[in-house]
C-alpha cells in the first residue's frame, strides 16, 4: 500500500482511507493479528500523513512511527487511516478539509476530538482497536462522547516520535479498544517492564484481582469538587450510575484539586502555543522546503478549519513571549508536586470524573455550545477536566458509564498517579468488567 493518498468519507467522516478488514476486526486474541486504525497525524509505513491538513503533505512515510511498529510486533495489521481535527487543535473533529467526524449514534453530532475518527471507528465496530494522540483532552473527550474504553498513558511512558503533535510537554500516543483487557495487553507490548517502578507489580496482563499492585479490596479514589460541578443532568446522573455500580470495589472521597487546578489552568495556553509553534514550524518545513517561520506562515494559509486557523493566526501575530513560557513551565512543575502531595494527603490511588461536562455537542458548535441554559465556549467546556491531567502528566483512562437506552454516551474517568499506569489499568479492567456483568 504505497503513495495511498487519503480519501473523503462524507457519510461519517470517520476514515480518510480504509483496506478490507473484514478478516481481522474481531475481538482480538493475544498472538492473533487484529485491525488497526491509526490517526492521520502519525506515520504509518506506505501512508500519507497529513495530520488532517490538506496543506501538510509529508508523503507516503517510509517507516512506521515507534508506537506503531510496537503495536505490529502485537499483532496489528493496519487497515487505514482515520480522520481528526484538522492538526489536532481542536475537540470536536469537525474538519473542513476532510469533513466532520459524525458521531456513531447521531449523526447530527460531534464524535469528539481531536482523535474523533479513532474513537468513533471503534465504536462503530470497524475495528477492535485505534491509535490516537493526545495533547489536552484528544483520547478522554472522544473516548467519553462516543462510548468507548480510552487510555491515555504517562507523558512519555509510551515513544512519541513519529508524531505531528503540539505540545512535547503534554502530546502522548493513546490507545481506543472495546475493553480495558485488551489496552492492558497492548500497554504491555509498546512498554514492556515499564510498570512506574514497582518492580515487584504483576505482568499488564494478569487476571488476578490486583495486577500492577492494586488491591482486590476496594480501592481509594478522590472525587474532585471542581470536576463534578455544573455537569449537564444526563452526565451527573451516568456518573452516578457508575459509582453505584462499582461500589463494591471502589470508595470515594470528596477533594478539592484547588491550587493544581489554578497552577495548570494558567499554564495550558502558553505551553501549548509555544511548543506548538516550534513543532508544527519545523514539520512544515519539511513538508514544504522552507525555513521554519516561512513554511510555519504558508502552513496557516492552507489551514481549511477557521478555529484551528484563528488560534495560529493570533499565535503568530502575538506569540508567547520566553517570559511567559518560563513562567508556565513552573506553574507545571509547582502543580505535579502538589498533585503527588494531594493524593498522599488524603489516601487516594487516583481520582474519578466526568471525562466531559456533557455529552457530544451538535456538529457546527465548535465556537459556542448550551451548557446549563447558557451560551458556553465549545473548547473550553469539553476540556474542563482533562487539561489539568494533561499538563500534570498523569494516565488517564476512560470507561462507558450505563446511561439509558437511545441516550448519548458518557464517559467515567479514572486518573492515576504519574507513571502508575499499570496499577490503574488493573484496577479499569476490574471496573469494566464488573459494568459487562
Amino acid at each position: 500500500m504505497n503513495d495511498i493518498h487519503p480519501l473523503e468519507h462524507p457519510e461519517t467522516g470517520v476514515w480518510t482511507r480504509v483496506a478490507d478488514a473484514a478478516e481481522v476486526s474481531g475481538q482480538p486474541r493475544a498472538g492473533e493479528p487484529f485491525a488497526l486504525a491509526v490517526k492521520a497525524n502519525i506515520a504509518v509505513r506506505g501512508f500519507r500523513r497529513s495530520a488532517g491538513c490538506r496543506g501538510l503533505d509529508l508523503g507516503p512515510q517510509e517507516a512506521d512511527a515507534p508506537v506503531v511498529a510496537a503495536l505490529r510486533g502485537a499483532g496489528a495489521v493496519v487497515v487505514g487511516i482515520t480522520n481528526m481535527h484538522e492538526l489536532a487543535f481542536g475537540i470536536t473533529s469537525n474538519n473542513a478539509a476532510f469533513g466532520p467526524v459524525r458521531h456513531p449514534a447521531d449523526p447530527t453530532r460531534a464524535a469528539g476530538g481531536s482523535s474523533g475518527g479513532s474513537a468513533a471507528a471503534v465504536a462503530r465496530g470497524d475495528v477492535p482497536v485505534a491509535l490516537g494522540t493526545d495533547t489536552g483532552g484528544s483520547v478522554t473527550i472522544p473516548a467519553s462522547l462516543c462510548g468507548v474504553v480510552g487510555f491515555r498513558p504517562t507523558t512519555g511512558r509510551w515513544p512519541g516520535a513519529g508524531l505531528v503533535g503540539l505540545s512535547w510537554t503534554r502530546d502522548t500516543p493513546g490507545l481506543f479498544a472495546r475493553t480495558v483487557a485488551e489496552i492492558q495487553r497492548l500497554d504491555a507490548a509498546i512498554a514492556p517492564g515499564i510498570d512506574g517502578g514497582n518492580a515487584s507489580g504483576n505482568a499488564a496482563g494478569s487476571d488476578t484481582g490486583h495486577d500492577g499492585g492494586v488491591p482486590a479490596s476496594r480501592t481509594r479514589l478522590g472525587i474532585p469538587a471542581e470536576l463534578v460541578a455544573e455537569l449537564d443532568p444526563s452526565t451527573a446522573a451516568a456518573f452516578a450510575a457508575a459509582l453505584g455500580l462499582w461500589g463494591d470495589a471502589v470508595e470515594t472521597v470528596d477533594l478539592e484539586l484547588g491550587r493544581v487546578l489554578d497552577l495548570t489552568r494558567a499554564a495550558e495556553m502558553p505551553i501549548v502555543l509555544w511548543e506548538s509553534h516550534r513543532l508544527l514550524a519545523d514539520v512544515a518545513a519539511s513538508a514544504l522546503d522552507l525555513a521554519p517561520g516561512e513554511a510555519l506562515a504558508r502552513l496557516v494559509e492552507t489551514v481549511a478549519s477557521p478555529d484551528v486557523r484563528a488560534v495560529l493566526e493570533a499565535e503568530l501575530s502575538h506569540p508567547v513571549t520566553a517570559e511567559e513560557y518560563a513562567r508556565a513551565q513552573a506553574e507545571v512543575a509547582r502543580a505535579r508536586t502538589l498533585y503527588t502531595e494531594l493524593l498522599a494527603e488524603h489516601g487516594v490511588h487516583g481520582l474519578v470524573f466526568p471525562g466531559t461536562p456533557a455529552p457530544a455537542p451538535l456538529l457546527g458548535q465548535d465556537e459556542l455550545v448550551e451548557h446549563l441554559g447558557e451560551q458556553v465556549p465549545t473548547f473550553g467546556l469539553y476540556t474542563r477536566n482533562t487539561g489539568q491531567g494533561t499538563l500534570l502528566g498523569a494516565p488517564m483512562l476512560t470507561l462507558p458509564a450505563p446511561v439509558p437506552a437511545g441516550g448519548l454516551p458518557v464517559g467515567i474517568t479514572l486518573q492515576g498517579a504519574r507513571f502508575d499506569d499499570r496499577k490503574l489499568l488493573a484496577l479499569g479492567r476490574r471496573l469494566d468488567e464488573a459494568s459487562s456483568r
